[in-house]
């Protein structure tokens, strides 16, 4: 019997244990430093096992990996070196659903010495999306065309009967993912040339789309485009944009909230017996001075906008302007923001989230108009069970790891789904058993 290690038992972890125990039937192992965390996910079934671990280096690791057959990492990804390191030394392959780690990428050689592979960004957005571009791409390639503008766009946002907040949004997964996204530039493709966004910039620099058949969104740049190119096999002029969707309103809510020092990681203060009213006030120490009026009216005028303005509402809406206590002792000023998110905009048990990965492709065949193909995949969580992000990002890891196991994937050294062309058509075909399809159109320019 196989067995599989799980290291961080997250809230996208239990359909990766799921499907390896109930679908493989392959033992797993999950571990995490809130041992109680695992033993939600094992809940004990008789194929898994909850451990505590800490990982604070790779050597502690090694008497877990040693045991397995092969190892998932869901922890955060600056930690995923410490995996790879520990795989390395047990000859053991490692699968995450993290971009890519630079450092883990350094010990690709090294991997494929030793007969194993670190598959990273195998999850929804990255993932699943990679597989859309590469299925529009050979269909196009097949016909004999060539890709002239690839847009890629992937989202978690609630299921439209759900959205019922006025920030239309609600966590799915961890708010510290949400966030270290919302601190990150991007970069994408407009006919070769480059166009980068800073991270200061990130909603600032952003448009509606419509997605046929879904709605409007918000959508504004996702990470850097440019380590695509040569595995998708793209030409130097070619139009490439990897976005994210949102709600309208998103991007302007978390532009202010970034203005007003709402992101600040770096400063861990004492809010005891402060008040969140008093904390808004902080936010802005000496620029208050020169405004007039009430904080909501001082906030309004530090950021340009009149008080009736959406964002002042949402953050009203939010209790910044309340004279009630914070509830956190001691963190930062993002910590204080991220609880007070997660009390407000957390899903309720009956409600459904949605994710959807979107592919355009503009392609041009010989003495042809160019032609418009598209790819979409759109899927709800269920009430009152797993949300549809859970299963968009962990099933297509656990599906990834039982190809390893089973020889289906014999790849060696470090590897993304677009490095590995023979991964995606099995991959969709066990996630379409789940739900998880693309519906493709061609359309005329």
């Amino acid at each position: 019997m196989k067995k599989a290690a799980i290291i961080g038992a997250g809230m996208m972890t239990k359909p990766i244990a799921d499907y390896l125990m109930e679908t493989c039937n392959y033992q797993v192992i999950m571990a995490d430093q809130e041992v109680s965390k695992a033993k939600n996910v094992i809940n004990n079934r008789p194929l898994g096992k909850a451990v505590s671990l800490t990982v604070k280096d790779s050597h502690q690791l090694d008497p877990l990996v040693k045991k397995v057959d092969i190892v998932i990492s869901m922890l955060p990804r600056p930690l995923h070196i410490h995996v790879a390191k520990s795989c390395l030394r047990q000859g053991k392959s490692m699968l995450t659903t993290s971009y890519e780690p630079p450092e883990v990428l350094e010990l690709a050689d090294e991997a494929k010495k030793k007969g194993i592979l670190f598959l990273n960004e195998i999850g929804e957005d990255p993932g699943i999306d990679h597989l859309g571009t590469q299925l529009l791409l050979d269909e196009i390639r097949k016909e004999g065309g060539k890709a002239v503008d690839i847009k890629s766009y992937g989202c978690g946002v609630p299921a439209f009967e759900h959205n019922n907040n006025p920030m239309g949004y609600k966590f799915s997964w961890a708010p510290s993912g949400v966030f270290t996204a919302a601190r990150t530039g991007a970069a994408y493709y407009i006919k070769g040339k480059r166009v980068v966004v800073p991270p200061d910039q990130l909603f600032k620099h952003f448009r509606l789309v419509d997605i046929d058949g879904i709605g409007t969104f918000e959508t504004y740049a996702n990470r850097d485009c440019k380590k695509y190119l040569g595995p998708f096999a793209l030409t130097e002029d070619v139009s490439y944009y990897r976005g994210l969707l949102r709600y309208p309103g998103y991007c302007n809510n978390m532009r202010y909230l970034g203005e007003i020092g709402l992101f600040d990681t770096q400063k861990i203060k004492n809010f005891e017996n402060v008040t969140y009213r008093q904390f808004t006030t902080a936010l802005l120490g000496t620029h208050l001075e020169k405004i007039e009026g009430k904080i909501e009216e001082k906030v309004a005028g530090f950021l340009n906008l009149d008080i009736d303005a959406d964002f002042i509402h949402r953050l009203k809406w939010l209790g910044f302007f309340q004279d009630t206590p914070i509830k956190i002792k001691k963190g930062t000023r993002l910590d204080v923001l991220a609880g007070r998110m997660l009390e407000k905009m957390s899903y309720k048990p009956h409600e459904k989230d949605m994710i959807i990965v979107h592919i355009e492709i503009i392609a041009q065949f010989p003495g042809k108009p160019k032609e418009k193909r598209t790819a979409t995949m759109m899927k709800e969580g269920i009430p009152y069970g797993d949300s549809a992000m859970s299963r968009a990002v962990g099933l297509p890891v656990a599906i990834g790891a039982r190809m390893i196991l089973e020889d289906q994937i014999t790849a060696c050294g470090a590897h993304i789904p677009p490095t590995l062309p023979n991964l995606y058509p099995l991959l969709l075909v066990e996630l379409a058993k789940f739900g998880f399809a693309f519906k493709k159109k061609n359309l005329s320019r």
